[in-house]
């Protein structure tokens, strides 16, 4: 008799695998509740500010650079608005400021998820508030490919409403990028990947 054992997908299917066969979560999907015609759906937990502060340990939108910064392992001195640099790829007046995703603060891909040791993350403020976080992972010779833990990263944000954060994943040339943004500034796109001509 072959020993198989079942894998539940998120279609409600069962999919059967033998039994010396490992079992990947491909992707974590946060619970939803349909209406009573089952037409649309909403999520079926409400997550808040404070869930992104406990996600992002203790960071949350509408923050001053100086806010933030105190969150940070290795915290900068004298970060104000004033000081940071033009963000150029946005057509209004958007600043920021960056740290090495070894020293930033969570959330952390799950263990065994490799980053390149030039990845970075970005904080973007306009009017001097924080409205939108960028990882973005870098490949290196000791991590060819971040993708896994992008889409780590990208899975946890999944259970955050999007009436609280608007999350991304995308991969411009070899870099797998993860973002997370105020849906109150949605509509603040950047023009391209590339810097345009420094101001």
């Amino acid at each position: 008799m072959r020993l198989v054992r079942y894998v539940t997908l998120a279609a409600g299917l069962a999919l059967s695998l033998p039994a010396a066969a490992e079992t990947k979560q491909i992707l974590s999907i946060p619970p939803i509740q349909w209406d009573h015609e089952m037409a649309t759906f909403h999520p079926g937990v409400v997550h808040g500010p404070s869930d992104v502060a406990n996600l992002t340990g203790g960071i949350t939108f509408g923050m001053r650079p100086s806010e933030v910064d105190v969150h940070l392992p290795a915290p900068a001195k004298n970060l104000t608005w004033e000081n940071l640099p033009f963000a150029t790829e946005y057509p209004e007046d958007v600043r920021y400021f960056w740290t090495r995703f070894s020293v930033a603060p969570p959330p952390h891909p799950a263990d065994g998820h490799c980053v390149g040791a030039q990845s970075y993350v970005v904080f973007f403020f306009r009017n001097a508030h924080l409205f939108r976080i960028s990882w973005r992972l870098l490949p290196d010779d000791a991590c060819p490919s971040p993708r896994a833990a992008a889409e780590d990263l990208y899975a946890k944000w999944l259970e955050i409403d999007r009436s609280v954060a608007l999350t991304t994943h995308y991969a411009p040339n070899q870099a797998e990028v993860v973002e997370a943004t105020d849906p109150a500034v949605d509509e603040l796109v950047p023009i391209r990947w590339d810097n345009r001509k420094r101001r």
